[in-house]
């Protein structure tokens, strides 16, 4: 017989609200998984894959404290790329919609525990019969480019909060480092949708290549593995006269630029300016160590798309772009 399991999403602050979803569960006899099954000193990241191989339904135990733990946002992002159903259970009555992580928004949820739980019931009954139906074994649910996909979204949200943690002073502890994991876990997501819909012609591979300009690439490599998990590829350059080369010979999607290279700390606008002047219009991003609102204007005036310091603002606004293509 095909056992297939729930997988209850929650906070650690929230064992009181697991139990309740666990005992209505075992009233209903229906099967779950437990966080005592997690072995220690496993990668995580692999038994996360391993355990949504296993489970038909997510069931998530929305509170407070859930909807900012970064672990949740990576355990939803897992199940959402496995395309496997979600139950939202909103167990805080003061949460709104706006307040679920961005890959739940607009879906529909349940505040009460029962309908849950029956819910729940029905997605593992129908998954058992359509695996016994297709002499399946739990772990054909996922193929394995879904979860080579599923692997590389986990690794870009993380290479994502690593580029905030770098470019953040004052971060003390896992804890904090990690607290913007399930933001970063949506956006990798949603850039991840984006990149699906262009077309693989080999005409269209321009639109998946990014040029970066940067005369120290090594301070943005978390910001690329970010990109890079969705399914962009950059060209790097390490200065104007590389990048005026680079898109002479090749097309891009968009262009990411620093500001100050040695000898010219207004080299980004140098650059903007000259492609400009050749009627260039790809899209074009400042990527600086200055956030400030006077820069953001001036780089908007002179022709680009953006300016920011900000990580995932700068995957926001090139996402963005990338949507534009099609």
């Amino acid at each position: 017989m095909v056992v297939l399991k729930v997988f209850i999403s929650h906070s650690f602050e929230n064992k009181f609200e697991f139990e309740n979803v666990a005992d209505w569960l075992d009233h209903l006899e229906v099967p779950y998984w437990r966080p005592t099954e997690m072995k220690s000193g496993a990668s995580l990241r692999g038994q996360l894959r391993t355990v949504v191989q296993m489970c038909s339904v997510c069931v998530f135990i929305a509170t407070r404290h859930s909807v900012q733990s970064s672990w949740c946002g990576a355990e939803l992002g897992a199940f959402w790329g496995a395309q496997i159903p979600i139950i939202v259970y909103l167990a805080d009555p003061g949460l709104s919609d706006d307040a679920l992580p961005p890959i739940l928004q607009g879906d529909l949820w349940e505040r009460k525990l029962s309908r849950v739980a029956s819910g729940a019931a029905e997605l593992v009954k129908q998954a058992q019969a359509a695996a016994r139906d297709a002499e399946l074994a739990p772990t054909a649910q996922v193929s394995s480019m879904t979860a080579e996909q599923m692997e590389k979204l986990v690794v870009g949200a993380l290479s994502l909060v690593a580029a905030k943690a770098a470019n953040t002073s004052g971060l003390r502890g896992e804890e904090r480092d990690f607290d913007s994991l399930a933001d970063a876990a949506g956006l990798i997501l949603r850039g991840a949708v984006v990149t699906s819909q262009i077309s693989e012609e080999e005409s269209d591979d321009w639109k998946r290549k990014v040029l970066w300009v940067d005369d120290r690439p090594s301070n943005n490599k978390y910001e690329r593995g970010a990109f890079e998990s969705f399914g962009v590829e950059f060209t790097l350059a390490l200065s104007t006269d590389e990048a005026l080369q680079a898109v002479e010979g090749g097309k891009f999607a968009a262009i990411i630029s620093d500001m100050g290279r040695p000898g010219n700390p207004r080299a980004g606008y140098e650059l903007l300016a000259e492609l400009r002047s050749r009627n260039d219009l790809t899209p074009f991003f400042l990527y600086s160590g200055s956030g400030a609102v006077e820069q953001r204007r001036e780089a908007l005036e002179r022709g680009a798309q953006g300016s920011t310091n900000v990580a995932d603002e700068l995957i926001d606004m090139v996402t963005a772009a990338l949507r534009q293509l099609d």
